[in-house]
């Protein structure tokens, strides 16, 4: 039986699944999320997954129009495939009244980057910009992961601040976080913060980090 705990030799992979639909809501974190782990219950369970942000065109009515480039990008350890993939692939899940659609995935290994970012990372108690980064550097250095860590900025100057939408019985609760770039990692530290991530809500699309192919040559140059 393949436990559910979190082994840090582990290696993880990304599964991309094909995603068919139409309009999701924008900010569609939990509820992406809450609709998958009622047809994979593992979901909930697993320790060690996240689940990238999904692209697709923003709609003026706070939706997101999917494409045939939309996909579902679950990030996994390798040896928690089987406990997911039965459940996801080839089936269908419901928000609202609309259905979407899960192909059957891709398998993604993970690559490293110099320079990497996260569109949503969300640190409990942690608001104001200052204390959010010194928790977040901490949180790298609680990895042993050495780089230089910095808020996003929009193309105006101001700070990329984001919010993750809580949709639950009681009511709706926004979670407030900011985007996240980390640069001058090296290969075992830009794999090392992929596979973890720093902050909370992983599962909900936060915390996940990719490279910027920006700096995708900065290998060669520093070789």
């Amino acid at each position: 039986m393949v436990s559910l705990e979190y082994e840090s030799d582990s290696p993880s992979v990304d599964l991309v699944f094909p995603l068919g639909g139409k309009l999701l809501p924008l900010d569609n974190g939990y509820l992406v999320y809450s609709a998958l782990s009622r047809i994979c219950p593992t979901l909930h369970e697993l320790k060690n997954i996240s689940i990238h942000p999904i692209a697709g065109i923003p709609q003026s009515n706070k939706q997101l129009r999917l494409t045939s480039r939309s996909k579902l990008q679950i990030r996994i350890q390798i040896e928690h495939i089987p406990l997911v993939y039965e459940f996801l692939a080839g089936q269908t899940f419901n928000i609202g009244q609309d259905q979407f659609y899960i192909g059957i995935p891709e398998y993604k290994q993970l690559t490293p980057c110099s320079v990497l970012y996260s569109r949503l990372v969300i640190i409990r108690r942690c608001i104001k910009p200052q204390v959010f980064l010194e928790a977040a550097q901490r949180q790298l250095e609680d990895l042993g992961i050495q780089g230089n860590i910095d808020i996003l900025k929009k193309k105006n100057g101001q700070l990329q601040c984001r919010q993750l939408v809580m949709r639950k019985e009681i009511g709706t609760f926004p979670i407030r976080g900011y985007g996240v770039e980390v640069k001058d990692l090296s290969e075992e530290d830009s794999l090392k913060l992929q596979q973890h991530g720093i902050g909370g809500k992983k599962k909900m699309m936060c915390g996940v980090f990719v490279p910027s192919w920006n700096n995708q040559n900065d290998w060669n140059q520093q070789t």
